[in-house]
């Protein structure tokens, strides 16, 4: 967290010389003008790193959680851990490939880890349901929950309001 804080302080610094006021507030740098927030490049990874085009396969194993029935809507959760995109992307694959999952009507995912290099990353699927993968991945860090990457599958028999779905993800 501190070299966070003193990267946002150079960064605030090399902003002031070019006058471009910013402000930074708990781990994020702030530009007032415009009301935007400063978010690092990411490096996406090459293409043939996704795709499975290399010949060393990673196994991944995938944890099956608790199964919630209401008001007849089914919820199913699984996760599995990560250390890197590649990770990520081949457990995404192998969780919804299950028939329970590829069934289901809303597949809802979030994933955080950090990567070899101490960089942290983090990322969410709503799959149409508002604001869930969002709430889910808030979930894993209010929890301490690193280096994985969670599903929760919803089977949809009856509507469930916003409030009551954000929930439902809570508690899977």
């Amino acid at each position: 967290m501190r070299e966070r804080r003193k990267r946002l302080y150079d960064l605030q610094h090399s902003y002031n010389e070019r006058q471009i006021t910013t402000v930074i507030k708990g781990n994020k740098l702030l530009f007032p003008s415009n009301r935007s927030v400063y978010r690092e490049k990411v490096n996406r990874p090459p293409a043939d790193e996704l795709l499975d085009a290399s010949n060393d396969k990673i196994e991944t194993k995938v944890f099956e959680g608790k199964r919630i029935e209401d008001n007849g809507n089914r919820f199913s959760s699984y996760a599995a851990e990560v250390s890197s995109v590649k990770q990520v992307n081949q457990a995404l694959k192998k969780i919804l490939r299950l028939h329970r999952v590829r069934s289901a009507t809303h597949n809802v995912y979030a994933y955080i880890f950090t990567n070899s290099e101490g960089v942290t990353h983090e990322g969410s699927n709503d799959d149409r349901e508002h604001g869930a993968g969002r709430a889910l991945l808030r979930e894993m860090k209010d929890n301490n929950i690193k280096n994985c990457v969670v599903v929760v599958s919803r089977c949809f028999q009856s509507k469930i309001g916003p409030a009551d779905s954000v929930i439902y993800w809570k508690l899977v």
